[in-house]
């Protein structure tokens, strides 16, 4: 298995990590740490998943999610609520 483009991965680090700073108001190193460590993480690197053709704001929600959760799958924008 291949991860995704370097190029990429900074994208998404620099994008998110920016949204978790912005909500949290966490230091820099300590909200980088925090997604790059997460399951979120490792599906956004996983090609298979194709979570990088998602927006950063998505991907942000699913690590929020999954910090609330501890399944990124819960978030609002993967689930599909069976009652609808």
């Amino acid at each position: 298995m291949t991860n995704v483009d370097t190029r990429i991965r900074d994208f998404f680090d620099r994008h998110v990590t920016r949204l978790i700073i912005e909500k949290y108001g966490i230091e820099e190193m300590q909200a980088l740490r925090s997604f790059i460590e997460s399951q979120t993480y490792q599906m956004l690197i996983s090609p298979e998943l194709e979570v990088y053709k998602l927006s950063p704001r998505i991907v942000f929600d699913m690590w929020e999610s999954e910090r609330v959760t501890g399944d990124p799958r819960n978030s609002q924008y993967l689930r599909s609520d069976e009652d609808e």
